[in-house]
């Protein structure tokens, strides 16, 4: 009888304890449920955005669709090698406004470093750098007419975009703003770039800066430029000047009295900044005529790139729309791609898995055929679908000899450029490829014999 008593009473704990637990984890979840929502409320903006965009960014990719950026051109390309990795009518020359200050920055530090001037090197202000300086159309800070002020007083007025302060750097650099614009044409052309139009230092137009422009010039003319040349630009200011990232990465400087602010509102602590991309620098730019522009510069996991955007709508000077479109491009750059590193001495057939059999051909080498190595260190982008591989694999000149390479050749001597498959530069890049080990030169009675067997 106690038996049956104490069945049931289990039973009736039981059936208790199965009604209860469904409530009880149901409770369980309302509580994460709303502990995830009390989470989902503490996001930043800018997490919540950076979520967005990494969904939208997903959604171009898994469907293989393209991403359509809304400016006139845009450019996105690895900060060392120039790999391009987004482009846009990239190579359209249009106008730059203020990010012509770049430009005038890479001028006046290479004047530095040839020692022609240095950043205490007084500037007096004219009337005419006067005048400009305090015309209220123009994003200026006063620079007082008879006022001497240094190079590294107007070369911060210049990163923080004040025009009067910009066109004044030059003058000290050149002795007139006139034969500084020139200076720049001539820095362009050093750089390879053949068809940029220069007017002013700052971006304006030649008629705006008045008798600091060019007397026999149409008032509207002004600096034209394409995103692949203002990524060449930055990437040798980068290469050459890399301390130029501390002056633009911070988000405000003093001049005299007056505090600037930085136009860049993607630089840590500011609205348009993204929580797993660093972006700390370089400029921007708007204008009328080139509507609003960006050229920046951006690192995630140690990977540099450089992104332009030109041509940008926008409703005005706190429409963040140049920085949306950079966003969305600096999304899709670091989600589509991966990296391959290339290490010196490296097998080329190991690093291909035999897709290229790394031989090089060598007629008169005691080895006819010549294992290959990669020269130097560099890194790859590749689309998450590619496979590395190489092609043109082509002998130096000064090495060519019956289809191949002359021997002897020595262990680690670079021998061969050759091109990554499926990649494309705003400059010419080759992979450089070299012996993996000595190859001395056949004796006679071979390289005869040979002869003899290639008549057949």
């Amino acid at each position: 009888m106690f038996f049956k008593h104490f069945k049931k009473v289990c039973l009736i704990v039981m059936a208790v304890f199965t009604i209860s637990t469904p409530l009880a984890v149901t409770a369980n979840n309302h509580k994460t449920n709303i502990k995830t929502q009390k989470v989902s409320k503490n996001l930043s903006k800018q997490d919540k955005n950076s979520q967005q965009l990494d969904q939208q960014t997903d959604n171009l990719i898994k469907n293989n669709l393209p991403l359509n950026l809304q400016a006139k051109s845009a450019l996105a390309v690895d900060a060392k090698t120039g790999q391009i990795l987004y482009a846009k009518n990239a190579d359209q020359a249009l106008p730059t406004a203020s990010m012509s200050k770049l430009l005038s920055i890479y001028v006046t530090l290479q004047a530095i470093q040839a020692h022609k001037i240095n950043w205490d090197t007084k500037v007096k202000i004219t009337p005419a750098l006067h005048a400009l300086s305090v015309n209220p159309e123009y994003a200026n800070v006063e620079l007082k007419a008879g006022h001497e002020y240094t190079i590294k007083q107007l070369y911060q007025a210049a990163i923080y975009s004040e025009n009067a302060g910009a066109m004044a750097m030059g003058y000290g650099v050149a002795g007139s703003t006139q034969k500084f614009a020139l200076k720049m044409r001539q820095a362009v052309k050093d750089l390879g770039i053949n068809d940029a139009q220069i007017y002013t230092a700052c971006g304006l137009t030649n008629g705006e800066v008045g008798s600091l422009g060019f007397k026999d010039v149409d008032d509207n003319a002004e600096n034209k430029l394409s995103a692949t040349d203002m990524a060449i630009i930055s990437m040798n200011i980068l290469k050459t000047y890399p301390h130029i990232l501390k002056d633009t990465a911070a988000n405000t400087t003093k001049f005299e009295n007056n505090t600037m602010l930085n136009w860049n509102w993607m630089i840590k602590g500011r609205s348009e900044a993204l929580p797993d991309i660093k972006v700390d620098g370089l400029k921007t730019g708007t204008s009328d005529t080139a509507g609003a522009c960006f050229t920046g510069t951006a690192v995630k996991n140690n990977h540099r790139v450089i992104t332009v955007v030109m041509g940008v709508h926008h409703s005005g000077q706190y429409d963040p729309s140049r920085f949306v479109e950079t966003q969305k491009l600096l999304k899709y750059v670091y989600a589509k791609y991966h990296h391959v590193n290339l290490a010196p001495n490296q097998s080329v057939s190991e690093m291909t898995e035999g897709r290229n059999d790394g031989n090089i051909y060598v007629p008169n080498g005691k080895n006819e055929h010549l294992s290959l190595s990669f020269a130097d260190k560099q890194d790859i982008w590749l689309d998450n679908n590619q496979q590395f591989n190489l092609q043109k694999i082509q002998p130096l000149s000064n090495l060519k000899y019956k289809g191949g390479i002359d021997a002897p050749i020595d262990k680690g001597e670079v021998v061969a450029n050759a091109q990554v498959k499926g990649t494309k530069y705003i400059t010419d890049s080759n992979v450089k490829l070299s012996a993996s080990k000595d190859d001395d030169k056949a004796n006679i009675f071979v390289r005869m014999w040979r002869s003899i067997m290639s008549l057949f």
